[in-house]
């Protein structure tokens, strides 16, 4: 009631009647409970969209959106008393329910598949909205209320399973690498509900990290590319490098802002090795990648060690920068996603399995591993048959170290089975009961 004691007292009070006149307009247009949080919130420097504020000529139950053939986690998740209960909190930089289930409405996804059907606007939308994310985040990830994400980075941990192991040869079933990581900077709305000005901002802040970065180790020697400057034939070499930043075209990213004005304030980082890029104000206001495109015996060792020593030289010259990355105890690193919230890492093996992909059970042995599966999009196609791509399923709940052993452990093992079907043995002891 004080918002509307203070509401009253400003219409009373407001001193010309110009000014009343305003607030009067006000009142009429959206309603008196509109009117008084409205002006609650633009004196607290809320500062939310203008269809956000549309929203709120309607009631509650006349806003809920229809979610009846829905199958994502949120349509699962939000009911007309939560939606009723969020659609008034706004965070500091305008955020409000609204904008974070746009995605998930625009999106129903399929039941096969745990989309999550929401999206961030900044760091304060995961305390903002916690009755709607947390119970997301646990049906997913089973991280609960008092869960705590910790973080190790320290490599010498790692064991590789293939390294001295010199009876057969590795090279024949991993094919390449990939490790990334998914940062947003603190202090700024993520790219879902970024301004051009904000997002410009951002991309000014890594370039000038970037200049540091690229001068701290011979490793890390290259070039940083604005999009909205490249040339047609720098393009073109980049793409053929597998590097270049495109902007996003699947529906879910589309609908949740992330690709608004392309390509202004987007750019793109690549060392002169070519192993290593970043990706500037994509999904994220970051995405950091090591990769090898070879299938080098030391391939993995070396694309691992390089992504962690990266990430610990951008850090430091963040620092520098007066910047650092959005973290919390207890989600770890804020996405745009909350899938990639916690260790924001994912660590992809394609390996070539040409009798255990043509074998029923694969999927349950995947399952049995948790581990993710997935099929090699490549214009090759020829020369990724037979290959699938094996990643880690979480990404909060544990240590990078964790997840990335885990994953070695796994393509391990299904290196191991592709062995005992090629000399004609069984697997049956590989499938869990």
């Amino acid at each position: 009631m004080s918002n509307y004691s203070s509401f009253f007292r400003l219409f009373l009070h407001s001193g010309t009647n110009r000014k009343k006149w305003q607030v009067a307009v006000l009142t009429s247009s959206v309603g008196l409970s509109a009117a008084g949080l409205l002006w609650y919130q633009y004196h607290h420097r809320h500062y939310a969209s203008s269809y956000s504020l549309h929203l709120k000529r309607y009631s509650a139950s006349a806003e809920y959106p229809e979610l009846t053939k829905h199958a994502n986690l949120m349509a699962r998740q939000l009911t007309p008393q939560m939606y009723a209960k969020l659609r008034d909190r706004i965070t500091p930089s305008g955020y409000t329910i609204d904008d974070a289930i746009q995605v998930g409405v625009d999106n129903p996804s399929v039941p096969s598949r745990q989309y999550f059907g929401v999206s961030a606007g900044d760091e304060e939308s995961y305390k903002m909205f916690r009755d709607l994310f947390d119970p997301l985040i646990r049906t997913r990830y089973d991280h609960g209320p008092d869960s705590r994400q910790y973080h190790d980075v320290d490599t010498s941990k790692l064991k590789y399973p293939f390294e001295s192991d010199n009876s057969f040869d590795i090279n024949k079933y991993i094919l390449s690498s990939r490790i990334r990581a998914t940062r947003n900077l603190s202090g700024f709305t993520f790219p879902t509900f970024s301004t051009r000005a904000e997002r410009r901002r951002v991309e000014g802040k890594f370039n000038k990290v970037f200049q540091q970065f690229t001068q701290t180790n011979n490793e890390f020697n290259g070039n940083y590319y604005r999009l909205s400057m490249i040339d047609e034939e720098i393009q073109k070499r980049l793409a053929n490098d597998g590097v270049f930043l495109y902007k996003p075209q699947t529906m879910s990213w589309l609908s949740s802002g992330v690709a608004r004005d392309w390509p202004d304030g987007r750019a793109l980082y690549v060392n002169n090795d070519k192993n290593i890029f970043a990706w500037i104000n994509q999904k994220d206001h970051l995405r950091f990648i090591s990769w090898s495109t070879n299938n080098a015996k030391n391939s993995l060792r070396s694309v691992i060690t390089n992504f962690f020593q990266g990430i610990s030289l951008l850090e430091n010259a963040m620092k520098d920068e007066g910047a650092s990355f959005a973290h919390d105890d207890h989600f770890g690193y804020l996405t745009t996603c909350p899938a990639n919230i916690g260790t924001g890492l994912k660590i992809n093996v394609y390996i070539k399995l040409p009798l255990l992909t043509k074998d029923f059970r694969l999927p349950t042995i995947i399952k049995d591993l948790k581990v993710t599966m997935e099929e090699i999009m490549d214009p090759d196609a020829e020369g990724f048959k037979d290959c699938i791509d094996i990643s880690n399923r979480d990404r909060i709940g544990k240590t990078e170290i964790e997840i990335i052993q885990h994953v070695l452990d796994g393509v391990a093992k299904l290196i191991e089975i592709e062995r005992k079907l090629e000399a004609g043995g069984k697997i049956d002891e590989y499938l869990r009961r």
